[in-house]
């Protein structure tokens, strides 16, 4: 295992290995070598920003059953940074000051200025959920795929779906 380092109050260095659980459709993830509690007073999810083997994350500390914390590395992110599982990470993050940060895109946020009644509904929306439709929709390679998700984003709302009602499908 590589060394560790010792973190200062505001950003934390350190190399770690790129590993994926055992089960079928695990997650590919580093391990944070620090105590998220000792640090941040919280066992939940702390928002990070800083690098991944130069390139930049805007990321989650996620904590394991096991107790402690780790960062998911999107097959995405291992693409660009040409990663793969059993590859040594060189990792600098620091806390995301603004804890409830969401960057909404241009092609979703035409439409809620637009349409006052999903933007009331979006703005309800916890910011987990807020940042992974954006990032859903950011993901779109071309205008059209992009224009695809925010029309999916307003049938869901029109639809009642589990984003804007907080009921799971199952429970309607």
């Amino acid at each position: 295992m590589p060394p560790r380092t010792k973190p200062n109050k505001d950003v934390f260095r350190f190399t770690a290995t790129l590993e994926r659980g055992p089960e079928k459709g695990a997650w590919s993830h580093v391990e944070f070598p620090h105590d998220v509690h000792a640090l941040f007073g919280t066992r939940g999810r702390v928002r990070v920003k800083g690098t991944i083997n130069g390139m930049p994350v805007d990321r989650a500390l996620v904590p394991t059953k096991s107790g402690f914390h780790v960062i998911i590395v999107s097959g995405e992110m291992q693409r660009k940074a040409k990663l793969k599982v059993g590859d040594n990470v060189t990792i600098e993050l620091r806390r995301n000051a603004d804890q409830d940060e969401v960057i909404v895109p241009e092609d979703l946020q035409e439409t809620l200025d637009f349409m006052p009644e999903l933007d009331a509904a979006w703005r309800k929306l916890r910011p987990g959920v807020q940042r992974g439709i954006c990032h859903w929709i950011a993901s779109g390679k071309t205008i059209g795929t992009r224009a695809k998700r925010v029309a999916e984003v307003l049938r869901r709302f029109e639809t009642g779906h589990e984003w804007f009602t907080g009921k799971k499908a199952r429970e309607q």
